[in-house]
């Protein structure tokens, strides 16, 4: 839950989008219009410098980037 609340925090602190501090962890953010794809770009920059993990452009898919939660399993699975 920690890199869920991680992603949350970097939504609404550094990208000023309110709405993602009540959005359920597993709510489709591009589908619900809370993110973009310019945003979802500027995540994946995020868990990289966070992480310390690379994301191949073949990566940003919705399986990994759906939701906070599927982002936050993505980095697990990256860091194992």
């Amino acid at each position: 839950m920690e890199i869920v609340e991680s992603i949350r925090r970097f939504l609404c602190e550094k990208l000023g989008i309110a709405e993602a501090e009540r959005v359920d962890a597993d709510a489709p953010l591009v589908r619900k219009g809370v993110v973009d794809s310019v945003e979802v770009m500027q995540v994946v920059t995020f868990l990289e410098a966070t992480y310390g993990i690379s994301v191949d452009d073949s990566e940003i898919v919705p399986r990994n980037f759906r939701s906070l939660q599927t982002m936050a399993d993505f980095v697990n699975r990256k860091r194992a």
